[in-house]
């Protein structure tokens, strides 16, 4: 496919995409504020406890619904759907049912260690309380990876918007359960937190329930021959489990330091043993919920780039792996990477400055302190820093599995997330639970250059030219933007929400406008043809392309 078309379907799809993920991040800050005055962030460490049972499904339903399944059953599934659409159907109906066996056991095995934490662990201790919470919570696991395949199987078939609306489903259940139903059931901060799973576990019903009717649109019947795609099964199990673990590297660094969190906190002058001896826990209650309430600010940018982009782009990569297209695959890699990094630096930029104004905003009202929005600015702050690489990962990760490296990013993420680990465990005696977002941005950061440094070795395929030329583009223009941020923070007093909203949404539309006319005058292209709609933008360049030939 020539490239300008390829930029079409690509902008096509990412701003779908980029749509469906917009809503599901705007509903998500508006379910965690909703949360957050609930439930606050350090009282008896409650929610530290539903934030810990809660990473479980909800790492499950990112690593599988934006990772590993639908990198393993795409480029399967496209080729099928290509030759012979019968078989299609059956290979998603046989992965479906020994999905769904995997699932059922996975879900039965941590129901026996959440029970063994019951009774062992008496009330109200936190292990109890987790285990209870967690017990709830798994069986939406086998929802959403059902929902997660499903999903894949539209996106193969061209269908970007229901599966990018699933997120928000989610979001709307939850909402519907702490403003409609939350008040009128318990006053109880834990029982509301049983209310909660029950929320999550009817947005899974609803996010599998919604999918089938399209399924059915294109041809899908359940048919179970396993004898028919016995081969494409192997392939699908060869590629699953490296491309969990290489596609989950940032979810699995901030599970770790969710649990780290969640282990070493404790109240003011509470012991802890600690290799041999007995000192203070080093973290405060409330630490877990705080890289959870921070992580809804630097996961937006991630969101609407990262995994917007790279889950567009992935199945156009595929292809052109399928042809041996390696010139494609080096033009729409390399494009992918600019137009991230060229918008996540800035991004990061705005973060850093605007960290104190979105928590107090977004977060301080009902049982929600203003030293709980004090934390969670301080960790949006220093995860700022780790934005770009966020953002990078999910495209970087994708591009070694289209061309069938399933290794690297394998070893990279269990790299990426001992890094993360022990960083963190040595900076919370320093920095708290600061320490532990420094951590993550390093981490995610190295991840990053990581994938770009051996892809290069290996494939030969990134254009490392025009990335630094970008990259340095893009922080020139960010500095610019800072500047004018700064400049809007300081020209309007702070105190309330009203200030609030002024400097972040001046600062958000003055700082991009700013950073879009510092951009083109850098000489930056990327992003006018990413944008670019219409024949008549292109139209100079093909008369200068016919000028020089007629020239020859």
């Amino acid at each position: 496919m020539p490239l300008k078309p390829r930029r079409k379907k690509l902008l096509k799809s990412t701003l779908i995409m980029g749509v469906g993920t917009l809503l599901s991040r705007i509903l998500g800050m508006f379910r965690d504020a909703a949360t957050a005055a609930m439930l606050g962030m350090s009282a008896g460490g409650i929610m530290d406890s539903f934030v810990l049972a809660f990473r479980l499904p909800d790492v499950t339903r990112r690593m599988f619904g934006e990772g590993s399944l639908s990198v393993a059953f795409i480029p399967v599934f496209a080729r099928l759907w290509n030759t012979d659409r019968r078989k299609a159907w059956i290979f998603a109906s046989v992965l479906l049912t020994y999905f769904f066996i995997f699932l059922v056991t996975l879900v039965l095995i941590g129901e026996i260690l959440c029970l063994l934490g019951i009774l062992f662990f008496p009330y109200p201790s936190k292990v109890h309380v987790v285990s209870e919470l967690a017990a709830l919570m798994l069986p939406y696991l086998i929802l959403i990876c059902l929902a997660a395949i499903a999903a894949a199987s539209l996106q193969t078939l061209g269908e970007f918007f229901i599966p990018s609306l699933i997120p928000t489903i989610l979001n709307l259940v939850w909402l519907f359960g702490i403003l409609i139903v939350a008040p009128f059931v318990t006053s109880d901060p834990l029982g509301r937190c049983f209310l909660l799973t029950g929320c999550i576990f009817c947005a899974g019903l609803i996010q599998l329930g919604i999918q089938i009717p399209f399924l059915r649109h294109h041809g899908f019947q359940f048919r179970f021959r396993r004898n028919v795609v016995e081969t494409e099964i192997g392939e699908v199990k060869a590629a699953f489990f490296p491309s969990m673990v290489g596609l989950m590297g940032t979810q699995l660094n901030v599970l770790l330091a969710s649990a780290i969190a969640w282990a070493l906190s404790g109240q003011a002058g509470e012991a802890i043993w600690w290799l041999g001896g007995v000192i203070t826990y080093p973290l405060r209650v409330g630490s877990a919920s705080s890289i959870y309430f921070s992580e809804r600010l630097y996961e937006f940018p991630q969101g609407l780039l990262g995994i917007a982009i790279a889950t567009a782009i992935y199945p156009l990569l595929s292809r052109h792996a399928a042809k041996k297209d390696y010139t494609a695959i080096s033009e729409d890699l390399s494009f992918g990477i600019r137009v991230i990094l060229t918008l996540a630096i800035p991004s990061g930029v705005g973060l850093m400055f605007l960290s104190d104004n979105l928590a107090h905003l977004l977060y301080q009202r009902g049982a929600f302190t203003p030293d709980d929005a004090f934390r969670t600015a301080d960790m949006i702050f220093w995860f700022s820093f780790g934005v770009s690489g966020f953002c990078c990962i999910p495209l970087l990760a994708r591009a070694f599995y289209a061309l069938g490296d399933m290794r690297t990013p394998f070893r990279v993420s269990l790299f990426s997330a001992l890094t993360s680990t022990v960083l963190g465990l040595l900076l919370i005696w320093e920095f708290e639970e600061s320490g532990l977002a420094i951590a993550a941005s390093l981490a995610a950061t190295l991840h990053a250059v990581l994938l770009i440094i051996l892809f290069g070795i290996k494939f030969h395929l990134i254009n490392y030219r025009s990335l630094f030329v970008a990259i340095g583009r893009s922080c020139l223009a960010s500095l610019i933007l800072g500047v004018v941020v700064k400049m809007i923070m300081q020209s309007i007093p702070g105190g309330d929400s009203v200030s609030d909203i002024l400097r972040i949404s001046l600062s958000a539309s003055v700082g991009s406008f700013v950073f879009g006319v510092a951009y083109v005058i850098l000489g930056g292209q990327d992003l006018l043809k990413l944008f670019a709609k219409n024949k008549k933008q292109a139209a100079p360049i093909r008369r200068k392309k016919k000028t020089k030939r007629n020239s020859r």
